[in-house]
């Protein structure tokens, strides 16, 4: 094997696969990226056996192979040379690079034993989604999923797809994220998939680096191997599918309320910020929201036996009744800043049941808080 490519595109899309490499695998070759070359393009392929990311660039090649060199390393060593051209040979079991001023040679391991990734090649796509849109629903829907693996239907987002509309829900037990998208060609099939939520963070960091304008984003099914991939220009994403029963949402939805907020979502914030220096140390996080319809005001307070209090009061749009919620500021601080626009609406009933979030003039999106014992 032997070729040569810029620094600046190989650096780009090596770090793009690299980032799914296990820091401590179970098999040694998972440490490692899949290089293959042939027809005049670098084939990169890495995987931690749940999430595969294969990627292409153009490059002279001049003689073609396959080998699987540690990705952490050779990554961390293009990013630190100038952009230029790179030259890279296979040297007997060494996988030299070689630039202008700068030089390595990495230890390889060779390719009989790398995982299958899962492939797609002339299969038609189920749908095919605006990367813009697809962003945002991982941005609002992803933090709100569990970060543990106690419950693994929790560490996943459902997307349900039905027909121009899907669905993205993530919910952790304590919160509930969904953001809906409009589809401008109706899906192949109906369906109700439940994704890693690392698999769809790494999907939003990958368009976020490589599309530009108003690309679609192809979404493949590979029902053979219970997987989903999902093609970003020339990367793929291959995630297994999470396997069980994700919670019945819909059931606890609010259907109406008693009192509804209209706020500025960095007042909101801002006043966040300030009662959080004694939230923070209170069991839970636990601040008091209490909402003054007459004066249009909320007040948050917090309070800790040994440490002090702190309140801080923003002013809203009110209307309904009175009411005093207490909320985990963790919580309320992961939503609005997991929130792109200004004007938000808070809605509530009772002290015993969840807050609503949602984005004023735009129905696509709903976010529940469970509240906490005053």
């Amino acid at each position: 094997m032997q070729f040569s490519c810029n620094q600046d595109t190989f650096s780009k899309y090596l770090n793009i696969v690299s980032r799914v490499v296990s820091s401590k695998p179970g098999l040694p070759i998972l440490n490692n990226v899949k290089f293959d070359t042939s027809k005049g393009k670098l084939l990169m392929t890495a995987t931690d056996l749940e999430i595969g990311i294969t990627t292409w660039i153009g490059a002279d090649i001049k003689s073609e192979g396959s080998i699987t060199v540690p990705a952490k390393q050779l990554a961390e060593f293009i990013n630190s040379i100038p952009n230029e051209k790179v030259d890279i040979k296979l040297d007997g079991q060494s996988f030299a690079v070689k630039t202008t001023n700068n030089s390595a040679q990495f230890h390889t391991i060779p390719v009989e034993d790398y995982p299958e990734i899962a492939k797609v090649n002339k299969e038609k796509p189920l749908l095919k989604i605006n990367n813009e849109d697809l962003v945002k629903a991982i941005n609002r829907v992803a933090f709100a999923a569990a970060t543990d693996d106690i419950k693994p239907v929790l560490a996943g987002i459902l997307v349900e797809i039905e027909g121009s509309k899907i669905n993205f829900v993530g919910t952790d037990g304590l919160r509930l994220s969904r953001q809906s998208i409009e589809l401008e060609v109706n899906s192949e099939s109906n369906k109700s998939l439940l994704i890693p939520v690392k698999a769809m963070q790494e999907l939003s960091f990958i368009i976020s680096e490589i599309i530009e304008g108003d690309d679609k984003i192809d979404v493949y099914i590979i029902e053979n191997r219970n997987q989903i991939l999902f093609r970003v220009g020339n990367v793929d994403l291959v995630s297994r599918l999470i396997d069980g029963d994700f919670p019945e949402y819909r059931q606890i939805i609010p259907t109406g309320f008693k009192t509804q907020c209209i706020l500025n979502r960095s007042e909101f914030l801002d006043s966040l910020k300030v009662t959080n220096i004694i939230a923070r140390t209170v069991l839970g996080n636990k601040l008091i929201l209490d909402i003054n319809s007459k004066e249009n005001s909320m007040t948050m307070s917090a309070s800790q036996s040994d440490v002090g209090s702190n309140r801080s009061v923003f002013k809203g749009e009110i209307s309904g009744d009175d009411v005093k919620i207490a909320f985990s500021s963790r919580l309320l601080s992961d939503v609005l800043s997991h929130l792109d626009q200004e004007d938000i609406i808070f809605e509530c009933s009772e002290s015993v049941k969840p807050g609503v979030f949602r984005v004023k003039d735009d129905e696509s999106f709903i976010h529940l808080v469970m509240p906490m014992m005053l």
